[in-house]
């Protein structure tokens, strides 16, 4: 980070003092996604726009593509539409629809009234699937070839599209009418007698997705089967496009940030969005709702007031029972609401998750009332210490329990009721232990007391 700052200062100096070809020479010493990074650490947001219209054709693409989200916005919105078609255009399908989908609509339609006919028809074929599912990602760039086609003609293909299409990972194989009936590797052409029919040579496909499918479940399948790329079909079996594995990647960081997102009570669009308010939106809603279980909790305390007070010793240990209780509860609510995210979770394994915790927690929920009965034991003296030390370990024994039971249940519920249970796992987990701690707190004084 530290390097970054020193560069972008230069960057930002030579910027003053030089022109946009001083600019060019340097950022021309670094690769795109170090380009990337160097814009991103100017402070200005105007120098930023600046840095990339120095930059001349694909290099200017492939910085863009490069930019975290935040920064892309802010350039894009300074391009003129012209500048931005032009960008586009040198990008790679899967790429420019990325960029598209960061304009509103009007935008779009006016930066596509500057790209050729042909490119525009299937910039906005594709601008129809929704973003996060198969035909939000895939690519349209990929190789097929003709089952009746031989060796000789099959290569000759990948000569033809060698510009176009980048890293092959896969030939597709398909029949008169574009169904996808397999793949054949690179080393088998190059093998194989130039006159033999491909017919005799592909691989039928481990994988394709439909058009519909939704990202995650597509990232699932790549890393189950291994893939670089797949295929992705129409319902008629027609090949579409490919989605390529570095896709995949963004995928499943977008999904991972969303998950912890939201079991922190806000949303994933905060980490990319600068704004103070739109922060505030996020937090507000949940945090409410645990500040009305804290207040609930203090009530639920105050009615117990004058038999915790007799108990003395016992309010300088509440804070342990309540944090202890919280954590557990989170760290089950944690691993259950992944566990549904990554498919782990199976409709006839829900009992054996909620064993397998609930096992975990009263282990953990034992030792934690045995330790904390032996430390609140030695702290206060005679018989009436012990009593004391008895409501600890029993309400920490039962917060840390029921908590874990808690945290397991609730995303299991939310899910079956149709809700993400990212999104209201926590603050719900959080104020139902406020509501058991102090609860079960003041049954364990009264019955013991």
């Amino acid at each position: 980070m530290a390097t970054e700052t020193r560069d972008a200062t230069a960057l930002e100096r030579l910027m003053r003092e030089g022109s946009d070809a001083d600019v060019r020479r340097l950022l021309g010493l670094l690769t795109p996604p170090e380009m990337a990074d160097l814009i991103e650490a100017l402070r200005r947001p105007e120098d930023r726009s600046r840095a990339v219209r120095a930059m001349l054709g694909r290099d200017r693409s492939e910085v863009v593509r490069n930019l975290e989200e935040g920064p892309r916005a802010e350039v894009l919105e300074d391009l003129s539409d012209e500048e931005t078609a032009a960008v586009i255009s040198d990008l790679q399908s899967d790429d420019a629809v990325d960029v598209l989908q960061e304009l509103d609509e009007d935008r779009q339609e006016a930066v596509l009234s500057h790209i050729e006919p042909e490119d525009r028809a299937d910039l906005e074929r594709f601008l129809e699937y929704p973003e996060d599912t198969a035909g939000g990602l895939m690519q349209a760039e990929l190789v097929a070839v003709r089952e009746t086609w031989t060796v000789d003609e099959a290569i000759e293909e990948i000569r033809r599209t060698r510009n176009e299409v980048g890293e092959l990972h896969d030939i597709y194989v398909v029949d008169a009418h574009q169904v996808l009936l397999g793949s054949i590797s690179e080393r088998m052409l190059l093998l194989a007698d130039g006159k033999t029919p491909v017919k005799g040579l592909f691989n039928p496909l481990a994988i394709k997705v439909p058009l519909t499918m939704d990202q995650e479940d597509v990232a699932g399948l790549v890393q189950d089967y291994d893939r670089t790329a797949v295929p992705v079909v129409a319902d008629d079996g027609r090949l579409v496009g490919r989605i390529l594995i570095d896709d995949v990647l963004d995928v499943i960081e977008e999904e991972a940030t969303e998950d912890i997102a939201r079991l922190a009570g806000t949303s994933p669009d905060e980490i990319y969005d600068t704004s103070a308010w739109s922060s505030l939106r996020a937090r507000s809603p949940w945090l409410l709702i645990t500040f009305l279980g804290g207040i609930a909790a203090a009530h639920i305390m105050r009615l117990g007031e004058s038999a915790i007070h007799e108990a003395g010793i016992l309010y300088a240990f509440i804070p342990v029972i309540m944090g202890m209780g919280g954590g557990s509860s989170t760290q089950a609510a944690t691993v259950t609401v992944r566990s549904l995210a990554l498919g782990r979770i199976t409709a006839g394994g829900v009992l054996k998750v909620v064993l397998r915790e609930m096992v975990v927690g009263v282990v953990l929920a034992v030792a934690s009332a045995a330790l904390l009965f032996a430390v609140v034991a030695l702290t206060a003296d005679g018989e009436l210490g012990i009593r004391i030390a008895t409501v600890a370990g029993l309400a920490i024994l039962g917060t840390m329990a029921l908590g874990v039971l808690f945290g397991v249940l609730t995303p299991l519920i939310l899910e079956r009721m149709g809700a993400d249970p990212a999104v209201a796992t926590s603050p719900f987990v959080t104020t139902v232990n406020d509501l058991l701690g102090s609860t079960l707190i003041l049954v364990s004084v009264y019955w013991v007391l």
